[in-house]
């Protein structure tokens, strides 16, 4: 047998019924068909929490809001587990780091599958020369693709860089402008002056009175 549904409206007026109109509850059940548990249900419910009481499909409560806010977090963080499996060490450790205010960070080694030790020799070591290195021509490579206005892509970025003396190959500027998310957007061209003055809308006539 199909579960009976109810509607909003149905249920306020059924509690309506009860509290303001005076009906009993039997009587109600009779009437309204709906077993006198249920209505006492509706009843203490709409008694409970006025603004939130049945909040059908528009309209969750701040528990099931709740809820569906950590079902997604929990989805969102095993996207990023499958994710962050197939990344190297340094990625790994990186987000323990990033995220270890938020969860243990024994938790969060256990979750990605690296130790914990080794989780905090990482964080003391120093920087490696690599990139210590990155980290400057990553500097530079900013300067150049901000003074072009930002419409320089990697290889010319990479000539104006050779141009000024510093050695690096092409796919490292374009790793480095990957890992700043610095993408180029096309250049503006500007018409000749004599196109933009020909483009001009012609002068209405004026009329003499």
């Amino acid at each position: 047998m199909e579960e009976r549904r109810f509607t909003r409206e149905f249920k306020l007026e059924a509690v309506r019924l009860i509290r303001d109109r005076g009906v009993s509850y039997a009587q109600a059940s009779e009437d309204l068909k709906v077993h006198p548990t249920q209505l006492r249900n509706w009843v203490k419910a709409l008694a409970d929490d006025p603004q939130h009481a049945f909040p059908g499909k528009g309209q969750m409560k701040p528990e099931q809001l709740e809820i569906a806010q950590l079902k997604h977090e929990v989805l969102k963080l095993k996207a990023e587990r499958h994710i962050l499996l197939r990344e190297g060490i340094d990625v790994k450790f990186g987000f323990v780091a990033k995220h270890r205010g938020i969860w243990p960070a024994g938790w969060l080694c256990g979750a990605l599958g690296v130790s914990q030790g080794g989780f905090y020799v990482w964080l003391t070591r120093p920087c490696s020369r690599r990139s210590r290195s990155d980290e400057e021509l990553g500097a530079k490579v900013l300067v150049s693709f901000l003074a072009s206005d930002r419409t320089y892509g990697a290889r010319r970025v990479w000539h104006d860089l050779l141009a000024e003396g510093v050695s690096c190959g092409l796919h490292r500027i374009e790793r480095l402008m990957r890992l700043q998310a610095l993408k180029a957007r096309p250049r503006r061209h500007r018409l000749p002056p004599d196109l933009v003055s020909d483009r001009r809308p012609p002068l209405l006539p004026t009329c003499s009175t």
